[in-house]
């Protein structure tokens, strides 16, 4: 049924009864006979399940508080914590049996109906409790602290100077005290002090001269409470201030990097579990390593000392070399010979090379295969072309032979023939005879290759 009131002459039956009732609870709250008659008839016969739950609403109510919070006429207009209270007077009359019975009958069905009140049922006050800390974290206990306690007091200054008591005659109390109250140490009771006192520097809640024991207040989002909490005091020691000072300059809280900085073990598995820690984390040491000279020199060690990362660090070198071999040919247009012979690149073998050392368009994503792919194409370019030109092919052997008779004249001017007499051996004056002999052949070919060219001309003229 669809019923809109707009007076008394208008109500049903039921909706009048409830009229009734809410005006015995607003009128005769400090003697409610009325009103606890009233609502014995209305649980009695269920009136309440039989009047709309709204204006413009056929479905009656489903839930007996929410008729008793539902705006009049269709409920009563007021809190189910008043009703509660309400119960617990007795009716002036429970003298007599049959009014005791009713009004016991009545108290019965209307607390079966609410259910038991919150203080009185531990599901719900653990409920609510759990509901509290989800939504406000670790906020929920720094209020308790930062309400009660005042940093300073002892006992003796109790005695000859109590502190002053709050507006509602309750003083605060030490953080030793707090914490022999609470069963905890007043070390922790301090640091929930400090992460409050830090959110009220930043204006996110009140200061403590504006909060008093049993005084509750808008608390932050539970995510909020990890950038003031730190459950380590190292944020004061000269370690602490530089973490604090570099957390700064990164746009982060402090308190997150010193928890990072006081758990070092945590640190370690985050790097070993997750990708994107360990890269965060070599990132940074590649940040410290340009100013940490020590740090340098350890990495090096380590690198140096162990197998594996000296063979990568030997392939990676590799790989930017031949990076940087392809990318300067490509940009010339040219490429040069292992004589340094200069050779001009075809565009097909320049685009050929690019697309070995970058098939997904990112130079710099290149790995060790795409950079040998790509140095491969002009390697080969450079052996086909030296191979198809006579003129090269010579200049390149002149410049090979050029190259080993250099080093090995360098050798032996890095000799010393001090008192070479100790060091005779037969075996060292045979191989240096044979060397001698090998030189003398190589002399007297290359003076005839030099006069052949000159009677060969001669012959043609």
């Amino acid at each position: 049924m669809t019923v809109r009131v707009e007076s008394n002459s208008y109500l049903t039956d039921e909706q009048h009864r409830v009229y009734t009732l809410r005006e015995a609870l607003e009128r005769n709250g400090g003697t409610p006979s009325g009103f606890l008659e009233l609502l014995a008839a209305v649980v009695e016969d269920e009136t309440w399940r039989k009047v709309p739950s709204g204006v413009n609403r056929e479905e009656p109510f489903k839930e007996f508080a929410a008729f008793i919070e539902a705006k009049p006429p269709f409920g009563l207009g007021a809190k189910v914590d008043d009703v509660r209270l309400l119960l617990q007077i007795k009716h002036p009359h429970e003298g007599v049996s049959h009014v005791r019975e009713q009004m016991d009958r009545m108290r019965a069905q209307v607390t079966e109906l609410l259910g038991p009140a919150p203080d009185e049922d531990p599901i719900t006050r653990d409920a609510q409790d759990f509901g509290a800390y989800v939504k406000a974290g670790g906020w929920l206990f720094a209020l308790k602290v930062a309400r009660c306690v005042q940093p300073g007091l002892s006992q003796r200054e109790n005695s000859v100077a109590p502190p002053r008591k709050s507006h509602g005659g309750v003083a605060k109390v030490s953080a030793n005290e707090f914490g022999r109250r609470a069963g905890s140490s007043s070390n922790r009771v301090m640091r929930f002090y400090r992460a409050w006192a830090r959110a009220a520097e930043d204006g996110l809640v009140p200061q403590f001269e504006q909060l008093q024991p049993g005084l509750d207040v808008e608390l932050p989002d539970a995510d909020a409470w990890n950038d003031y909490y730190t459950t380590r005091s190292s944020g004061e020691s000269e370690r602490g201030a530089l973490i604090t000072a570099a957390a700064e300059a990164e746009g982060i809280r402090p308190t997150k990097a010193l928890e990072v900085a006081e758990n070092p073990t945590a640190l370690r598995a985050a790097i070993l579990a997750d990708p994107s820690t360990a890269e965060a984390a070599r990132n940074a040491l590649m940040d410290r390593l340009e100013e940490d000279v020590a740090l340098q020199a350890t990495m090096a060690r380590h690198i140096t000392d162990t197998d594996t990362l000296r063979k990568a660090v030997a392939a990676e070198a590799k790989r930017a070399d031949q990076i940087e071999y392809v990318r300067v040919a490509v940009e010339e247009g040219q490429v040069k010979t292992p004589a340094g012979q200069v050779i001009e690149i075809p565009p097909d073998i320049k685009v050929e090379a690019e697309r070995r050392l970058a098939p997904s368009g990112g130079v710099e994503q290149s790995g060790a295969e795409e950079a040998a792919a790509a140095y491969g194409v002009l390697h080969q370019y450079v052996m086909q072309s030296v191979d198809k030109d006579p003129h090269l092919r010579i200049q390149e052997r002149r410049a090979k032979f050029h190259g080993r008779v250099k080093s090995a004249a360098k050798a032996f001017e890095q000799l010393s023939f001090d008192e070479v007499s100790e060091l005779y051996d037969e075996d060292l004056v045979e191989s240096l005879e044979q060397l001698q002999g090998f030189i003398a052949t190589c002399l007297q070919n290359l003076k005839e290759a030099a006069q052949r060219p000159a009677l060969r001309s001669i012959r043609s003229a």
